[in-house]
């Protein structure tokens, strides 16, 4: 009988020391999972809004409120708009001898950067030297929110900790040319 009681107390000693490691990885594997999802929200985000864009034949200065309100609707919960997120609409043309910003919008109280450029007139930094056809537009959407992972997520992810997340969307119209945008409000 004092065989079973003494292998229960190295199994309990055997538990407390494992204890603590498993609710660890367990914490890390779920700030991971949440990181991951906001990462994925965002990409949703920023395609469906690009998508969105690409079906109107010309733009109005007032779509842009409905399209920072839907950009936020598909992102959720998930800070893209307002004071912590940002999501960045930008039109760039091609005129035939370079590329350049056409116009771009972002939504209130942005607090990131277009990582493509913010100066109209400006040639835009696209990735892997994308290379828009003679007369053509393009329509880039950026979408940016905090991120904090958990100090021991973070340098299993390899970070320092306190970062923020980008996604960007890259489409032609399919409508209109979107070369530019109209002021006003749409008639």
């Amino acid at each position: 009988m004092s065989r079973f009681r003494q292998a229960d107390g190295i199994a309990a000693v055997e538990f407390a020391l494992l204890a603590p490691f498993i609710l660890l990885v367990m914490l890390a594997g779920t700030d991971l999972t949440i990181f991951m999802r906001t990462k994925m929200r965002l990409e949703e985000t920023s395609t469906q809004i690009a998508l969105l864009v690409t079906q109107y034949t010309n733009l109005y200065d007032s779509d842009f409120t409905t399209l920072f309100n839907a950009a936020q609707s598909v992102a959720g919960t998930t800070p893209v708009t307002g004071l912590l997120g940002t999501t960045v609409i930008t039109g760039i043309v091609n005129n035939g001898t370079r590329q350049t910003i056409a116009w771009q919008k972002r939504s209130t109280s942005a607090t990131y950067s277009s990582l493509f450029g913010t100066a109209v007139g400006a040639v835009p930094v696209l990735p892997s030297n994308y290379l828009l056809p003679s007369g053509g537009t393009l329509i880039a959407v950026e979408v940016f929110t905090p991120a904090t992972p958990w100090v021991l997520s973070a340098s299993l992810m390899g970070g320092s900790g306190a970062t923020s997340l980008r996604s960007f969307a890259l489409y032609q119209p399919r409508l209109g040319s979107l070369s530019s945008v109209t002021a006003g409000n749409r008639p």
